[in-house]
């Protein structure tokens, strides 16, 4: 049994917020959550854009609310991902340069 050790959890410590970090996190978990829900197939769904109902044995209703999970989620990795992972990397280099300035 493997034995979970607070350094290897240290990527998940919390952050002060709009932080580099914190924005790397959330850009992390938005790109962890779009990965699961991908993978387990929710894509199909989104052929409700279209009408048709991406499964029979759902239904209208519940095909219609997983492909909005699913939607809400792709246009997060698409544009917030990208958006606060080049925030984070701004803020860092700002950070390091401002540091180095007397006041």
């Amino acid at each position: 049994m493997m034995r979970l050790s607070s350094k290897k959890l240290a990527v998940f410590r919390r952050a002060e917020f709009l932080s580099p970090m914190d924005l790397a996190q959330r850009a992390g978990a938005i790109s962890m959550i779009f990965l699961l829900l991908h993978l387990a197939g929710f894509r199909e769904f989104t052929s409700i854009l279209n009408g048709t109902v991406g499964s029979m044995a759902l239904g209208w209703n519940l095909s219609a609310f997983l492909a909005v999970i699913y939607i809400f989620l792709y246009l997060g990795f698409v544009i917030l991902v990208p958006v606060m992972i080049l925030a984070a990397l701004i803020l860092t280099v700002w950070q390091r340069f401002h540091r180095g300035q007397p006041k």
